[in-house]
């Protein structure tokens, strides 16, 4: 069984070389050896909470190029880079212990395919911006946070994904992955997504192009400011 489930990790290495092969300070083997080490905990955590690998796989791959010591500027730790409060959430003492992390990731993703009725791009969206702006843009209705600040004041609907850039291209990046190609800017408009399905996983999708491949090369945070 883990044998059957590591097949689709290298090709995902596959993939995820091919993306970033134009930036020549990338360095593959150190890349492998890091998948190598964390694969058997994904594997696991994939099986114990019925999740698809694919999908903890590309997270860990946008989120944090497999590194399990990263801290992002806003606060975010480890390989799946959980923020505090989530972490608290879901009972993560330490995010950068890679098996922990994992597997809290893994309930989190299936937590979240569950609220969105199994919608993998709705999913990540909120793994990135939070289920409550997702909800908000879904439903028009503004969302007050603790701090004070208002997530979509105006009421915009987006069918989900919110209208930050940081947001859609961390949502076109994983399905890029988990669909085996790179992804190219996407429209505003609703209608330039379409659904597929890979076995037993139906995906949301963006376009994607294998002709642009920058998407990858950016180092910014997986978590945004709410406007």
């Amino acid at each position: 069984m883990f044998q059957k489930l590591l097949c689709p990790t290298l090709m995902l290495v596959c993939v995820a070389v091919t993306v970033v092969g134009q930036n020549a300070h990338y360095d593959h083997r150190l890349l492998q050896e890091r998948v190598n080490r964390l694969e058997p905990y994904i594997v696991a955590a994939a099986l114990r909470h019925r999740v698809d690998p694919r999908i903890l796989r590309a997270i860990c791959f946008v989120e944090s190029r497999y590194r399990i010591d990263v801290v992002s500027p806003k606060g975010a730790r480890g390989p799946m880079q959980f923020m505090p409060a989530t972490a608290a959430r879901y009972g993560l003492r330490d995010p950068h212990n890679p098996e922990q992390a994992i597997d809290a990731a893994a309930r989190y993703v299936r937590d979240l395919l569950k609220k969105f009725d199994g919608r993998v791009d709705l999913a990540l969206a909120a793994y990135n911006a939070g289920e409550g702006a997702v909800i908000s843009f879904m439903t028009g209705k503004p969302l007050l946070l603790r701090d004070g600040r208002i997530v979509n004041v105006r009421g915009v609907v987006t069918g989900g994904i919110p209208p930050y850039a940081e947001t859609r291209e961390y949502v076109r990046s994983v399905l890029a992955l988990l669909n085996g190609t790179t992804a190219r800017p996407v429209e505003r408009n609703a209608q330039s997504m379409r659904s597929v399905t890979r076995r037993d996983l139906t995906i949301d999708v963006f376009d994607v192009s294998e002709s642009t491949q920058k998407i990858f090369f950016r180092r910014a945070s997986s978590f945004i400011e709410v406007h």
